[in-house]
């Protein structure tokens, strides 16, 4: 059985811990040359993010 938690709801940067609802306007792009458009936080600038 699949339930609508499987979804990520919020996305949350690992470094500072700023967190929004997925689909947030607030986040940034970074662009690396090989691996392309990485999310950014607003708050620190930091590409290590997740989803939950």
């Amino acid at each position: 059985m699949v339930d609508g938690s499987t979804t990520a709801s919020r996305v949350v940067c690992l470094n500072c811990g700023f967190e929004t609802p997925a689909g947030s306007d607030a986040w940034a792009t970074a662009d690396h040359p090989s691996l392309g458009a990485l999310t950014q936080c607003p708050e620190c600038g930091s590409t290590n993010t997740t989803s939950r």
